[in-house]
């Protein structure tokens, strides 16, 4: 009887570090910012590549329901940015920008890029774009943060407004009005295309009901002045569309891949 405890006891260890193995295998990459080390998860192969940028706070696992579906068809990365949760000097959207393009090099994600941004990560995306408009091929950009409707609230709804903001151990909130200035000093967007999906589900917040229309209206007419812009409504969606919606996300994003590889054909 000694014998088959032995080969269990003897097994267990072995099976646990199997697992540890998978666990590890799973866990995102630490990549070098150009000094920094950000948490990336990288899957799949294929160009364009795909780059997931979350909002204000946000981690590479809300992405968890669109990565796998994207990485089917094409190279995709996730990543958390610098600064999101650390007590240190202030970060600006450029800096991150600048941060992030190190880190896909060190990840060896070349380009072109299909950026991706939810919330203020379309800030990000529009920067990078902006910084470097040769490596990038198209955007999508989900309930995207605007400047025009930062300054809206400021004026209608004080209380509520980026003064009100929280910041306290926040360098990536810290930045918030230098990466805006940084907005504005930059160029156009590439000529590419740009699709912008609007979270229009209500009934979850009252406040956010009130808003929703102004909300709306200003990612339609930031929209019609993009050459290659388009406008979609995700009706079954709060502002977290790729939780809410991962479906679409990841239908809008495998149709900008096709178009660019369709592009480089030609």
């Amino acid at each position: 009887m000694a014998k088959p405890c032995l080969v269990i006891f003897m097994t267990l260890p072995c099976l646990s570090l199997l697992l540890a193995s998978r666990v590890a295998e799973d866990l995102p990459r630490r990549v070098d910012g150009g000094g920094h080390l950000l948490r990336m998860r990288v899957d799949g192969t294929g160009t364009p590549a795909v780059v997931l940028e979350i909002g204000l706070g946000g981690f590479l696992e809300e992405w968890a329901a669109v990565q796998p579906d994207v990485a089917r068809r094409t190279r995709v990365a996730a990543y958390d940015r610098l600064g999101a949760r650390h007590a240190m000097s202030p970060i600006s959207g450029r800096e991150i920008a600048r941060e992030l393009h190190r880190a896909l090099v060190s990840a060896q994600v070349n380009p072109p890029y299909i950026l991706v941004g939810q919330s203020f990560g379309a800030i990000y995306n529009r920067i990078f774009a902006a910084i470097y408009p040769g490596e990038v091929a198209g955007l999508v950009l989900l309930d995207p943060a605007q400047e025009q409707f930062i300054d809206w609230m400021e004026t209608h709804h004080p209380e509520d407004g980026l003064s009100r903001f929280p910041r306290h151990h926040w360098p990536e909130a810290l930045g918030i009005e230098a990466t805006l200035e940084e907005l504005k000093s930059l160029g156009p967007l590439p000529d590419v295309p740009v699709v912008v999906v609007t979270g229009t589900r209500r009934g979850q917040d009252a406040k956010r009901d009130a808003l929703l229309p102004v909300w709306t209206a200003m990612h339609r007419d930031w929209v019609r002045a993009l050459p290659h812009g388009r406008h979609v409504l995700a009706d079954k969606s709060g502002h977290g569309i790729q939780i809410d919606q991962p479906e679409l996300v990841v239908d809008l994003i495998i149709e900008l891949v096709e178009q660019a590889r369709a592009r480089r054909v030609e």
